[in-house]
C-alpha cells in the first residue's frame, strides 16, 4: 500500500490518495477487491456497498474504467462481480479531487482502473477448489452435509499490436453455499482497448458484462428455502486523454430480478444509466492551476413494482490551487454545482490544505455534499416494506485531520479524525416496540432523520521489524448517532481493528489477518443488538517459477457471530488454487 500526492494527465490536486497497485495486491495476497478495500482504514465494503468513515453507500462513487458502477434504482455497487486479477490500481480520494467526479461523492471517490494490453502485464489462468462448513440450520430436521464445495477459474489476456493494445478477462465462480438455498454463481467478462490519437490525445474503450445468480435463505428464524436473485450488469464507457483534458463518455444497463414464489414475489427492475463527463486543468487567461469540470446523466428505471421512473442529475465544478513552495503549502479551494431534475440546486464549497516536509504530512479537509436518494427507497413498497416519495437529499458536512510520518526506513504511521454531519439523514427504520395486530408491527421505512452526526479517528501502523516480516495495525474508533434521539445509527460497530501479519521466506509468503468488529445494533430504536467478533484468516502463497499455489482459510477458528440480525456470518472455510503466468 502506498500514500501519494501525484497527479492525474488531467487533473490537480495535492490532497493524498491511498493508492493499490496490482504489485500490492499480489504481496498482499488479495484475492477479492472486496478484501483489498477492508485493508484500507476506514473503509468498509460488502459484496454490494462501500463507506468511508460512516458514510452512507450512496455517497461513495466507485468509478470502474470511467464508468460509475452505482445503480440508482437499488443503491448497490456491485464489487463482488469485479475480477481482482484485471485490476491495475485502486485509488481512494476524497475532498477536490473528488468533487470533479458527477454524482454523489460527499463520502469520497474509489477510481478502479483495469489492465491494458502492454507487455508487463503477464497472461494469466487462476484455478482453485474449495470447501465451506455448512451452518447447523442448513436444513432442519435434516440430515446434512458438514461441507459444501466452490469452484473458481478466471483467464487474463493482453497484448499490443501496432501502438494498440487488448486485454480481456473472464471469470466463472460457483459455490454450493453454507445454508440451504444459498448457492452462488457468478460469470463476468470485461474488457479494454487502448490506442493512441493523434498526436497527443489518447483512447480507451472499456466494456464488462457480468451474471450472478443466488438464493436468497432469509433469516435463520425465518427460511425462505425458495427465494432467488437475478442480477445482470453491462457497462461500457470511452475515454478519451491528453495532458490537460479528459473525457469520459459511458453507459450501464442493470437487471434484477427477485422471486419468492410462496410469498408470491416476482420483482423486476430494469435501470438504463447514460454519461458525459468533462475535466480540464490549466491556465485560464492567465490565472494557473485551474480545474474546471461538468457532468450531465440520465437515469431511466422501469419496475414491475412501482412503474416507469426517469430523472437528470447533473454537476458544474470549478477550484484553484495554490501552491507555496517555499513552506511548502498546498490549498485547493472549489465549489461544486449539483443539478437534479427532481431537486433543488446545491451548492458545496470544497476546501483542501496539505502541508509535506519529510518526514512529516498533515493535511485539513472541510466540504460540503449531497446524496441523492435512491429510486428503491423512495418508491418500493412491499409486505413489511412502506415506500417514502417525500425523501429529500441529504446535507454532508465533512472536517478530516490528517497527520502522518514516517518515523523510520521501517516505521511509519497515521492518525486520521474526522467529523462528519449529516442534515436530513436517510436511514433505513425498522419500526418496533408494536403488539402484533398494529399496522406497523414488523415494518420498516427509509426515513430522512432530523440530523447524524459520525466522528471518531482512524489509525495506521506499519512496521517492519526484520527482513521478511510486516505488521500491520488498523483501528477505527466511529461514533455514528441520530442527534435527536442518541440511539445508534444501524449497523455502525463502535471499534474496528485488524491486525495483519506478513512473512515472506524467499517464495514462500504466511500471513495472518486478525479481525475484530465491534458490536452494533440492528434498528433504529437501538432494541436489537449485535454482538461483537473476532475472526483469525490465514494465507499461504509459494511461487515456482510461472506457478503460483496458493491456500487460504477464512475464519480459521471457525468462530460464529451475526451479521445482520438472523444472518449468520460464513463458517471455517478452505481454498486451495494455483495461477500460471505465460
Amino acid at each position: 500500500m502506498t500514500e501519494t500526492n501525484r497527479t492525474t494527465e488531467n487533473e490537480k490536486s495535492m490532497s493524498t490518495a491511498k493508492v493499490f497497485t496490482d504489485q500490492d495486491m499480489e504481496a498482499y495476497n488479495v484475492r477479492t477487491l472486496v478484501e483489498l478495500l477492508n485493508l484500507i482504514p476506514g473503509v468498509s465494503a460488502s459484496e454490494t456497498s462501500v463507506n468511508i468513515q460512516g458514510s452512507s453507500s450512496k455517497s461513495v462513487a466507485v468509478i470502474m474504467d470511467g464508468r460509475p458502477l452505482f445503480n440508482p434504482a437499488s443503491g448497490k455497487v456491485y464489487l463482488g462481480g469485479i475480477p481482482i486479477q484485471s485490476i491495475k490500481e485502486v485509488r481512494v480520494i476524497q475532498g477536490a479531487e473528488a468533487a470533479v467526479y458527477g454524482g454523489n461523492t460527499a463520502g469520497g471517490v474509489i477510481v478502479i482502473t483495469s489492465k491494458q494490453g502492454k507487455k508487463k502485464y503477464a497472461n494469466k489462468i487462476d484455478l482453485a477448489y474449495g470447501m465451506l462448513t455448512t451452518q447447523p440450520s442448513y436444513s432442519p430436521g435434516e440430515e446434512i452435509d458438514r461441507y459444501d464445495f466452490l469452484k473458481k477459474g478466471e483467464i487474463n489476456l493482453g497484448t499490443e499490436w501496432n501502438r494498440i493494445g487488448f486485454f480481456i478477462n473472464a471469470l466463472y465462480e460457483d459455490s454450493e453455499g453454507d445454508r440451504k438455498n444459498r448457492d452462488d454463481q457468478k460469470s463476468v467478462v470485461k474488457g479494454n482497448m487502448d490506442f493512441p490519437l493523434f498526436s497527443t490525445l489518447k483512447g480507451t474503450i472499456s466494456g464488462m458484462y457480468s451474471n450472478r445468480e443466488k438464493g436468497n435463505p432469509g433469516k435463520e428464524y425465518r427460511l425462505t428455502p425458495e427465494s432467488r436473485s437475478d442480477t445482470t450488469e453491462w457497462g461500457s464507457s470511452v475515454i478519451l486523454t491528453n495532458s490537460s483534458f479528459k473525457s469520459r463518455t459511458y453507459g450501464n444497463r442493470f437487471h434484477d430480478e427477485v422471486i419468492n414464489p410462496p410469498y408470491n414475489i416476482d420483482n423486476e427492475l430494469d435501470s438504463l444509466v447514460f454519461g458525459q463527463e468533462l475535466n480540464w486543468h490549466g491556465n485560464l487567461k492567465g490565472i494557473p492551476d485551474i480545474t474546471l469540470g461538468a457532468n450531465a446523466e440520465h437515469r431511466k428505471i422501469d419496475s414491475n413494482q412501482y412503474g416507469k421512473k426517469e430523472e437528470s442529475i447533473g454537476s458544474l465544478v470549478i477550484c484553484k490551487g495554490f501552491d507555496i513552495t517555499a513552506i511548502p503549502l498546498n490549498i485547493s479551494i472549489g465549489i461544486k454545482s449539483n443539478l437534479y431534475s427532481d431537486f433543488p440546486v446545491q451548492y458545496n464549497p470544497q476546501f483542501n490544505i496539505d502541508y509535506r516536509r519529510d518526514p512529516f504530512y498533515i493535511s485539513f479537509l472541510a466540504d460540503r455534499g449531497t446524496t441523492l436518494p435512491t429510486f428503491e427507497q423512495r418508491y418500493y413498497s412491499s409486505a413489511s416494506r412502506l415506500a417514502n416519495p417525500d425523501l429529500s437529499l441529504e446535507k454532508i458536512y465533512n472536517l478530516k485531520l490528517k497527520f502522518s510520518q514516517r518515523v523510520a526506513s521501517n516505521l511509519d504511521y497515521s492518525i486520521v479524525p474526522f467529523y462528519t454531519r449529516i442534515r436530513d439523514r436517510i436511514e433505513y427504520y425498522r419500526f418496533s416496540g408494536y403488539p402484533y395486530d398494529h399496522p406497523l408491527y414488523g415494518k420498516a421505512q427509509y426515513q430522512n432523520l432530523d440530523s447524524a452526526t459520525s466522528k471518531g479517528f482512524d489509525i495506521n501502523v506499519t512496521y517492519k521489524p526484520i527482513k521478511g516480516l510486516t505488521l500491520d495495525l488498523y483501528y477505527t474508533y466511529l461514533e455514528a448517532k441520530n442527534d435527536k434521539t442518541g440511539n445508534y445509527l444501524f449497523q455502525k460497530p463502535l471499534h474496528k481493528a485488524m491486525f495483519n501479519v506478513r512473512y515472506q521466506i524467499a517464495n514462500l509468503v504466511l500471513q495472518l489477518k486478525n479481525i475484530y468488529d465491534g458490536s452494533r445494533y440492528d434498528d433504529s430504536m437501538n432494541r436489537w443488538k449485535i454482538e461483537d467478533r473476532y475472526k483469525l484468516d490465514l494465507k499461504v502463497d509459494y511461487t515456482w517459477e510461472h506457478l503460483n499455489f496458493y491456500f487460504e482459510m477464512p475464519n480459521a477458528f471457525d468462530r460464529r457471530y451475526e451479521v445482520y440480525r438472523g444472518y449468520p456470518g460464513a463458517r471455517r472455510s478452505a481454498l486451495f488454487g494455483v495461477y500460471y503466468n505465460f
